[in-house]
């Protein structure tokens, strides 16, 4: 947080007019000061420890990018409760209730900015805006994170009730889904292995190096149906939320074959350590014994398994000033088995960048 307020104050001071050298005041003198000193004192603090043989800061601290990408959400969800406690029919094992969604394949465009390893980004998808991203970053050193919220309506599937040939096509417009995304990580040989120069071009990797990362994440996805019929055949559910917590260990390297070419691989295996359920009905006529059903529907058990995030990207710096390349990520999640309450989804992306620093 100190890093993050620093960044925040040192960049609006950035971003301020450099006056000082045609003497408009010794006010904005001081301002441009303080300015040189804040940005100073943050470009120790990323270099502290650190081998400048293998990782440098480049003189330009900001860096405006633009990135034409494709990207797809998948979702797969196994009802907690038999299909007969659903539809009201006695005596028979129907199965459960599955639901497999998905996006389409999408075009997207987005544009960011980042100063120092703190970035703020924004993309939409190239056809009628159905799919948008928001992220937030602060790649730093040994510490850093990621935030990001995505949501489309542009999702299709199916949703089938086992043995009773119940089925229903799900269709572009009858749900949205929305997927948040809270990534934490600690690199614990930042002397030499720099993952903000992979990931958000606010440091340049010398030589080639490797560092094993912890990290933490929180994902939440929640799923808005609008079809009644769909709606129906999910017992009145409109509304289904994911809460997963996990932590994890895994490896990343940065191979720098030639001066100004960057090529990054990290993968973090994760375990789940706890996860949160919950439905939302339409009626509320609908009785105590129904609504309980109706909530024990997705269910919210906490069972063990694994969750991971893969990154790989490729940059080439021309002149310290101008960067060009591809970058992509694979997040899976994951909660119970196929056998009972089971829910899971995976999420990628491939981006292809061009950045100026500045």
């Amino acid at each position: 947080m100190k890093r993050l307020i620093l960044a925040l104050v040192s960049g609006f001071f950035l971003a301020a007019p450099a006056f000082s050298q045609s003497g408009e005041g010794s006010g904005v003198s001081k301002i441009v000061s303080l300015k040189n000193k804040l940005v100073n004192y943050l470009e120790s603090i990323e270099l502290k420890g650190v081998d400048t043989n293998y990782v440098g800061v480049p003189e330009k601290k900001w860096a405006v990018f633009s990135n034409a990408y494709l990207s797809q959400f998948d979702f797969d969800l196994r009802s907690n409760v038999m299909a007969e406690e659903l539809v009201g029919t006695e005596g028979k094992k129907l199965g459960r209730v599955t639901v497999d969604l998905c996006s389409k394949v999408e075009e997207q465009v987005s544009v960011g900015l980042y100063f120092m390893g703190y970035g703020l980004s924004y993309s939409q998808d190239l056809s009628k805006g159905y799919q948008k991203d928001w992220s937030f970053t602060m790649y730093s050193s040994p510490v850093g994170g990621e935030f990001r919220y995505h949501t489309t309506n542009k999702i299709h599937g199916k949703l089938a009730v086992k043995n009773l040939g119940l089925k229903f096509d799900v269709m572009e417009g009858d749900a949205k889904m929305e997927n948040f995304l809270l990534n934490a990580y600690y690199v614990f040989s930042p002397k030499k292995f720099s993952y903000s120069s992979a990931m958000s071009y606010s440091k340049i990797q010398k030589k080639s190096a490797g560092s094993v990362l912890g990290g933490i994440t929180f994902n939440q996805t929640r799923i808005t149906a609008y079809d009644p019929v769909l709606i129906g055949l999910m017992g009145g559910v409109n509304k289904i939320f994911l809460r997963r917590f996990s932590i994890g260990a895994g490896y990343a390297y940065n191979w720098v074959p030639i001066k100004g070419l960057t090529l990054h691989f990290s993968g973090i295996p994760m375990l789940l350590v706890t996860t949160k359920s919950a439905t939302r009905n339409t009626d509320e006529n609908w009785s105590e014994s129904q609504k309980e059903t109706q909530e024990n529907l997705f269910g919210s058990k906490t069972h063990i398994s694994y969750n991971y995030m893969f990154r790989t990207s490729a940059s080439y710096a021309f002149n310290n000033k101008f960067l060009a390349g591809f970058s992509g990520f694979y997040n899976f999640f994951k909660v119970g088995d196929h056998s009972s309450y089971y829910a899971s989804n995976e999420d990628w992306s491939v981006r292809f960048f061009f950045a100026y620093r500045f």
